[in-house]
């Protein structure tokens, strides 16, 4: 299945749990099953109803109570325990089940209350890591993230290894937009110590590559979680570097105008992320994500504001 294809289906999928939300007052836990998680699970291409993929309330040694779903390998092993809770419910609390899970030897939890969904990485010796949490309305734009999820995959090595470098890959991506102001080299070991402290394995190693060198190109621009609500697209920006602003002369110092427009202005006093926002919704960028750190602290400084 293409991530085109899955964003579809989720985007069906999202269409009627969403009815179900707004046409079914206080929707119970049993609800949920029927309605939203089951064609959920259809929409990443598993059958509920066949055994062989899906067990319902699925009995763990030591457990008090069953697991909801359990989804199962193409050998039979299970891969994926599913949590269903009550629509108010948190998601990021995984109690019990994610010893259960680790006891197990399942490398997934899933929960959800029907409105948000949250996956997490269960390994022997690491805390449980959040793969995602989407709200039920995002599903659809975080398609590549869920692909790994498909029957298609059916929970193998190579499907869980896609959920993790997908995971990981967005969370340095956002990392590095929101920190753009640092310098390249300041942010290596401080990735690592946020995304994936401890020893790296091979998939993390290669997650954090991929999205170094996505944001290096700023082809994460392109990504629908980094859309822009308003404004134009990356592919429709304009280059700009520091020598093309000078001072304000009607404005407050750490103010600029753009020498070739002047209605352009940015505003140095607030910070990197507010001033990058500023320049995409007057349709500038700097010429690479890396430049941006040097465009800031170069202004600031003609400006005589203090480093960040």
């Amino acid at each position: 299945m293409e991530a085109v294809d899955l964003s579809r289906r989720l985007s069906d999928f999202a269409q009627l749990a969403g009815e179900v939300q707004r046409d079914v007052e206080d929707v119970t836990e049993q609800q949920i099953r029927h309605w939203i998680v089951n064609p959920y699970l259809v929409a990443l291409g598993w059958d509920p109803h066949d055994k062989r993929q899906v067990f319902l309330d699925y009995p763990v040694k030591g457990g008090d109570n069953p697991i909801d779903y359990v989804l199962f390998d193409a050998d039979g092993e299970p891969r994926l325990f599913l949590d269903v809770r009550e629509r108010t419910a948190n998601v990021t609390d995984l109690g019990a089940i994610a010893e259960q899970a680790k006891t197990s030897k399942v490398p997934l939890v899933h929960i959800t209350n029907g409105r948000e969904f949250s996956l997490w990485f269960v390994s022997k010796d690491e805390a449980p890591a959040p793969l995602f949490v989407l709200p039920l309305t995002d599903l659809a734009n975080n398609a590549e993230s869920l692909l790994g999820l498909t029957a298609e995959y059916r929970l193998s090595d190579a499907g869980i290894e896609q959920l993790r470098r997908s995971a990981i890959r967005l969370a340095v991506l956002q990392m590095l937009e929101d920190n753009a102001e640092k310098t390249f080299d300041a942010l290596v070991d401080w990735v690592q110590g946020q995304v994936a402290p401890g020893v790296l394995d091979e998939t993390t190693t290669a997650a954090i590559r991929d999205g170094t060198m996505l944001w290096l190109t700023d082809e994460h621009l392109l990504m629908p979680a980094f859309q822009p609500a308003e404004g134009k697209r990356i592919h429709e920006l304009r280059p700009t570097t520091a020598k093309d602003w000078e001072p304000f002369p009607r404005g407050p110092p750490g103010t600029f105008q753009y020498k070739y427009d002047s209605a352009k202005i940015l505003d140095l006093r607030q910070g990197a992320k507010e001033v990058r926002e500023q320049l995409r919704l007057q349709g500038l960028k700097t010429p690479t994500a890396t430049s941006f750190g040097g465009f800031y602290h170069q202004l600031r400084s003609r400006a005589g504001l203090p480093s960040k």
